[in-house]
């Protein structure tokens, strides 16, 4: 989510608009310069778009107060995480050499910045506004906190900054939480034990069980819900080989477990536990993989193998499925209900990972530590570098890499970056999605 910090030193009213922003008396406010020590982090809206923002507390340069270097630690914590700062001035006292220092501060990020000159609470007032532009910064916004004078304004420029993209993903995210459930598609081999799984789930017969294979011709939407929580699970007909698939009604139902893995919020693969990840599951596993889909593994039928067996087979669906590592494993019996509460739990697990949003600080600390541990290849004859990296979508997490050379960097490196963001940013069990753009691709534009 897009982050806006508030800045400035003590005392100008940075805490007050805090809370006009948010709309609540979250932040302490007091007429003492360094009330807020710690940066205080919440959610706002603004014409229809939510963005992060941040109090911080009050930047000063000497050491008089004890907090004085924990303080400015916490605020330039912030220049870094932050996407755009609201430097906040004093407009009845005037310009101070510290407002300059923190301009000058300012500057150095490369990040938009609003100048939020406040106190002025008289129109006839604004004037005093003017001597703030020295601060070389081209957005100056008189404004009153406790008159509410110019919030409007200062509002709509922080909008304009915000990325279309922002605005558009939280429009499909609106339109996604409309919906109170979680779609899910149970796919796999034929016979590997879907539809009785679903049975074992509701505890009745709503799909259609048999010993022959390929019996669910069509995917059946079955809602369900247990602990508030709810789930439309799509049960799909088996995907055999293709050699083993005649043109007709069976031919449709692996385009319609296609299409289901298409629709779906999460990805159920199950396998049965007596023959372990075959080849047709490493080509489900592929469908699910180029989709970018979150899943779960199910191997199932569990009753049947022993302990030893069980611990075989899943180094074997490790060792086949390597390319959806993320995706976790659960130990199912629909026969005896073993595992059906950890596999309803995973599922909203993956699900709220995909609809993780990662700050902008913390992705490009995280890629700045990776490179540490290996430096990307070298192109051309030169190392390849990555400038910069912000997230795109939201579902599933998608970042896009500012780099020099975008077409150098090859799946062994790209597969590294991958694996290690999922570990630093908490997205272990997320599928990721990383795009390139080299410096030419700006050029071209």
């Amino acid at each position: 989510m897009f982050r806006v910090a508030i800045v400035g030193r003590p005392n100008v009213g940075k805490s007050s608009l805090f809370n006009r922003i948010i709309g609540q008396r979250k932040a302490i406010v007091e007429d003492i310069p360094g009330v807020t020590r710690d940066r205080i982090v919440s959610t706002a809206e603004w014409r229809g778009v939510k963005f992060e923002v941040v109090d911080t507390g009050g930047y000063i340069t000497g050491d008089e107060d004890k907090f004085a270097p924990y303080i400015r630690k916490q605020v330039e914590k912030e220049l870094e995480l932050s996407d755009m700062f609201i430097f906040v001035v004093d407009g009845k006292q005037g310009l101070t050499p510290l407002d300059k220092e923190i301009a000058n501060i300012l500057h150095r990020t490369e990040k938009p910045v609003i100048v939020a000159v406040n106190k002025i609470d008289d129109p006839e007032k604004e004037k005093l506004a003017y001597e703030f532009y020295e601060l070389g910064f081209e957005n100056i916004i008189p404004i009153s906190t406790i008159q509410k004078l110019g919030l409007a304004e200062l509002l709509d420029k922080v909008f304009e900054y915000i990325p279309e993209y922002e605005k558009e993903i939280q429009e499909e995210e609106e339109k996604e939480e409309e919906r109170d459930y979680i779609k899910v598609a149970i796919v796999g081999k034929p016979n590997a034990g879907k539809s009785s799984l679903i049975n074992a789930l509701l505890n009745e017969e709503r799909v259609l069980v048999s010993e022959i294979p390929g019996t669910t011709r069509d995917t059946v939407d079955i809602l369900y819900e247990k602990d508030g929580q709810k789930f439309l699970f799509l049960d799909t007909a088996g995907m055999r080989k293709k050699s083993k698939v005649e043109y007709g009604l069976e031919f449709f139902s692996v385009g319609r477990t296609i299409e289901a893995i298409e629709k779906a919020d999460v990805v159920v693969l199950v396998i049965d536990v007596n023959q372990g990840a075959t080849e047709q599951d490493t080509k489900i596993a592929g469908l699910i993989q180029r989709r970018y889909k979150p899943a779960v593994i199910v191997i199932n039928k569990i009753d049947t193998v022993d302990k030893k067996t069980l611990e075989k087979v899943e180094k074997q669906v490790r060792e086949r499925l390597y390319f959806i590592s993320y995706a976790p494993i659960v130990f199912t019996s629909a026969k005896t209900k073993e595992g059906l509460d950890e596999l309803l739990e995973k599922i909203v697990y993956v699900y709220n990972q995909a609809w993780k949003r990662v700050g902008t600080g913390q992705l490009n600390r995280a890629i700045k530590q990776i490179q540490n541990l290996r430096q990307p290849p070298t192109y051309q004859g030169k190392p390849l570098k990555v400038y910069y990296a912000t997230q795109l979508e939201g579902k599933p997490p998608a970042f896009l890499l500012f780099v020099n050379k975008a077409e150098g960097f090859k799946e062994n490196y790209v597969k590294f970056l991958e694996n290690n963001l999922r570990k630093l940013l908490g997205l272990e069990n997320a599928p990721i999605k990383l795009i390139f753009r080299g410096k030419e691709e700006d050029k071209d534009k």
